[in-house]
């Protein structure tokens, strides 16, 4: 009875198991067949992607819209479908205000688009961003944009900027400083301003801060670790009235300083007739540690010793100095 039992038992389990595994081989045949299909598809009609890349947040009329475009595939892959993007600028009313084209090189495109006066006034305008192989699907597939676009600025503000670089071999800080006046020439003080600053494409710093007594606004801009500005961008934002704001934008171009070299005696001076540790560290003009090596020679002309860096600029010598003489170091 018992092996009755097991023998049913064995068969009904062997059914569930069967129609369980007909069940999951019709399921991947169903999904296989999906994939195929789909990847079909996909080589057949391969689809493109366009990003449009913008130089600032928001423009003033009399400004230049500077912009990259970067043509993938779905994949997220370079495309090689085609050479050309397009690029059209519509107002708030839904016109076209202009369309500009670009060659395509590497899946990559640069262009720039005039804000002139007369063709553009204040409001909010879209930027989109298509090729010709993309108008084969639907319009929710194009690059699309809102762009705002301020009055210009030389109608609303009066603008002084100045600014102070310190530099050091892995850091740089930029005191910046800005004088508001309205049109009429009167100091714009107690105004809260928004600043923002651009470099290579990116905002590497950003804050907010009101304006003193005689219109001027302080900004501190720290640059990225071992990426110092050499031609970034300050956009301000100040608030003229609760429903008035207005742009600004100041080029920030540091000049480069000069190379720089300098020595540390070890215990802070030179002792006579005892060789002491020099240390020494030698910057660029970018504020970078810059390898070197030179001579030391007394007043005489004689080589002393020589002195070599052995990494970021940085090193050591010894010198065994003399009373009455001097000492010149000379790179070589």
């Amino acid at each position: 009875m018992r092996f009755f039992n097991f023998f049913i038992l064995s068969i009904l389990f062997s059914t569930a198991f069967n129609i369980t595994a007909q069940a999951q081989q019709q399921d991947s045949i169903v999904l296989e067949k999906i994939i195929g299909q789909s990847k079909k598809l996909s080589d057949q009609h391969p689809s493109e992607k366009v990003y449009l890349h913008f130089d600032k947040p928001y423009y003033s009329v009399g400004d230049t819209i500077w912009f990259k475009a970067y043509l993938t595939m779905e994949t997220n892959m370079p495309s090689q479908l085609s050479k050309i993007v397009y690029v059209d600028v519509i107002n708030s009313r839904d016109s076209l205000v202009q369309t500009i084209k670009l060659p395509v090189a590497n899946s990559v495109a640069s262009g720039n688009i005039p804000i002139n006066v007369g063709r553009f006034q204040q409001g909010n305008y879209y930027i989109k961003g298509y090729t010709l192989w993309m108008m084969n699907d639907a319009p929710e597939y194009f690059f699309n944009k809102r762009i705002p676009i301020g009055e210009a600025v030389n109608k609303q503000l009066i603008t002084q900027f100045s600014y102070k670089t310190t530099q050091t071999d892995k850091n740089q800080t930029i005191d910046a400083l800005v004088q508001f006046k309205n049109k009429d020439g009167v100091v714009q003080a107690g105004k809260v301003v928004t600043w923002r600053v651009l470099s290579n494409f990116d905002i590497i710093a950003k804050g907010k801060g009101t304006t003193d007594q005689n219109g001027y606004l302080k900004a501190k801009i720290e640059a990225k670790k071992n990426e110092p500005i050499t031609n970034g961008e300050l956009l301000t934002e100040i608030a003229l009235s609760p429903e008035e704001i207005a742009p600004s934008s100041f080029k920030i171009t540091p000049s480069k300083s000069a190379n720089d070299l300098q020595f540390f005696p070890e215990g802070g001076e030179l002792i006579s007739g005892i060789a002491t540790r020099i240390g020494f560290k030698a910057l660029n003009s970018a504020g970078l540690g810059a390898d070197l090596k030179g001579t030391v020679t007394d007043n005489q002309g004689n080589n002393v010793t020589t002195f070599a860096s052995s990494h970021l600029g940085m090193g050591s010598f010894f010198l065994n100095s003399e009373n009455g003489k001097t000492y010149k170091a000379n790179i070589t």
